[in-house]
């Protein structure tokens, strides 16, 4: 196996079980949003006016980027985009041993992508707070697909079958990490993804499905692979 989809959320960082972003300061459910919205505020809006626009935006330009947002209202860039890195510090956890297997298959030369709900920008902040990039990039990954590439969400078989036409690979070379044994396991199995390793870490045996296995450790993975 020398490609591989690789998810974010679940998989390299969470959502930290012991400090939650409090529920009052969403905006359109989303906690960058919220932070978004308090810059705005700062720069002189109305609370409630800072947030009907931000919604307002997202729902005319569905497959948005953060960029967009910030762009859209003239934010002041080094600003907003220090006060979103604070959030992802704070509210955000890495899980390490992802992050190993991550670079383990970097310097095994295999052929790394993201496949996110996230948009682009999106994934790339995990991908900071775990130190595999910035908002510039990453080096560990061919390509970065975000949901604003391949205007979906990982549920839908098109968004799979997109994301194979964006890198050029036929399905059966592709093998995928993720944490959801339906949108990252079953659905890609669907278009014919050969092999998709679910992170269960709270399992006590590991398990193979034809063609989801479930393991433990992320390292595991690396005894299935030449």
């Amino acid at each position: 196996m020398d490609y591989f989809f690789i998810d974010i959320d679940g998989t390299i960082t969470d959502n930290n079980p012991y400090k939650k972003y409090p529920e009052e300061k969403l905006v359109w459910g989303n906690p960058i949003f919220g932070v978004i919205r308090d810059v705005m505020v700062e720069e002189g809006w109305d609370s409630e006016e800072a947030r009907k626009a931000i919604e307002e935006y997202a729902d005319k330009i569905v497959w948005w980027d953060y960029p967009d947002i910030l762009a859209e209202f003239n934010l002041p860039l080094a600003k907003t985009l220090e006060k979103i890195y604070q959030w992802h510090y704070e509210y955000k956890i890495v899980y390490w041993d992802t992050v190993e297997l991550i670079r383990e298959l970097y310097r095994r030369r295999k052929n790394l992508f993201i496949v996110s709900n996230n948009p682009i920008v999106g994934c790339l902040l995990n991908l900071k707070v775990a130190r595999l990039g910035d908002i510039t990039g990453s080096k560990y990954f061919k390509r970065i697909l975000g949901a604003n590439i391949l205007r979906g969400q990982k549920y839908q078989v098109e968004l799979w079958r997109r994301a194979i036409f964006q890198i050029g690979v036929e399905p059966d070379k592709i093998a995928n990490i993720g944490d959801n044994v339906k949108e990252d396991g079953e659905i890609p199995l669907r278009i014919g993804i050969k092999k998709c390793f679910i992170i269960k870490r709270d399992i006590t045996y590991e398990e193979n499905r034809n063609g989801i296995v479930l393991i433990k450790n992320p390292l595991e993975i690396l005894k299935f692979i030449s």
